[in-house]
């Protein structure tokens, strides 16, 4: 049997509060598919349908590149279209790139066999929500998304997560947490 996996970092309920309050406020009228405020988190990396027997080695893969790695703050600035401006396909909350999270990155990429040959700096960010392409085009005029929003994220664990469908919703359940130091 597959699993639907990816790592990520959790977020702590407080951010996640004030995340969906924001949404809630800013934008709620908008065509968006919008993420349930439990499953907000930070993707690491994002690994697909993996056969069950597989799991354990991909939890030593991550328990590698965790290894030595020191926890972190991350700071987020502000609300905006993503990937990029002129290819709007979600709303996340964009933060401030950091040494230490390209660093765990770059060793969670080249445990997992995502090795791209050099470290890149990692920008962070959380999906708030997808667009409805269909009913987006149909609002003029387009409405602006980018807001500031200051908060910061402590980062001392990363997670292995199980992504399911279950009675019509996305359900995300941890199977493995890997602390940092």
């Amino acid at each position: 049997m597959q699993k639907r996996l990816f790592v990520a970092a959790s977020l702590p309920e407080d951010v996640k509060k004030r995340l969906f309050r924001f949404v809630e406020k800013e934008y709620r009228d908008l065509p968006v598919k919008w993420v349930r405020k439990e499953n907000f988190h930070l993707t690491l990396n994002f690994l697909g349908y993996i056969p069950e027997e597989n799991i354990p080695e991909i939890c030593d893969s991550i328990r590698e590149a965790a290894e030595n790695v020191q926890s972190f703050e991350l700071e987020f600035q502000k609300m905006e279209f993503g990937p990029k401006k002129d290819a709007k396909k979600m709303i996340w909350a964009s933060g401030e790139k950091s040494e230490e999270l390209s660093e765990l990155k770059y060793r969670l990429d080249k445990t997992l066999g995502f090795h791209s040959g050099e470290k890149r700096k990692f920008r962070p960010h959380i999906t708030l929500g997808k667009i409805i392409k269909e009913k987006w085009r149909k609002i003029l005029p387009e409405p602006e998304v980018e807001k500031n929003f200051v908060f910061s994220v402590p980062v001392s664990s990363i997670e292995l997560f199980e992504s399911k469908f279950e009675k019509g919703k996305r359900v995300y359940y941890i199977l493995e947490s890997f602390s940092l130091h």
